[in-house]
């Protein structure tokens, strides 16, 4: 399978899935930081060979503990809407860069030692972002990206680089 040239294809407005995973990390308001692999979903618009619009979903992390005296988990899951904008420096390398909001929701617990504690938070802010998509078929493409946020006070800072595909329909 090698790369096909984006010239020989005719662009054709429409819409395109998105599956891709990788380390995604997290730091709090105190500085306190986590990584751990998650996964996004997702669908968009390309309106030109240009300019497109995305909605993603994702499990940034999930991470469940549990022994005889102490139990532990940490949940965050976002959605996010933005939009992308291409700029083809040759036919086979097509580097984007995307701005948009994400909004995310975040749980943890804990208990052991006679001790319990339970949180959830939600809020949104500011996503951008940069990536390359390589063309390896007139349908499906190899992306690869860089997501961060900015800070806000429920939710932590994220930063996310992963590896996926986006297949045309």
């Amino acid at each position: 399978m090698g790369c096909l040239s984006v010239s020989a294809q005719e662009f054709k407005p429409g819409f395109y899935g998105v599956a891709s995973a990788g380390p995604t990390k997290l730091t709090s308001t105190s500085g306190v930081s986590w990584t751990m692999n998650g996964y996004q979903l997702g669908g968009g618009y390309e309106f030109s060979k240009n300019l497109s619009g995305e909605i993603t979903y994702g499990s940034l992390m999930k991470y469940q503990y549990a022994s005889s005296s102490t139990s532990q988990s940490y949940n965050v899951n976002m959605l996010s809407y933005s939009g992308t904008l291409k700029l083809p420096i040759s036919q086979e390398f097509i580097p984007y860069a995307t701005l948009g909001k994400i909004s995310g929701n975040v749980s943890s617990s804990y208990s052991g030692s006679g001790y319990a504690y339970s949180s959830a938070g939600s809020g949104s802010r500011t996503l951008y972002g940069f990536g390359v998509e390589i063309p390896l078929e007139p349908r499906t493409s190899f992306r690869i990206q860089h997501l961060t946020s900015s800070r806000s006070t429920v939710l932590s800072k994220i930063d996310s680089t992963t590896a996926g595909f986006v297949f045309k329909f």
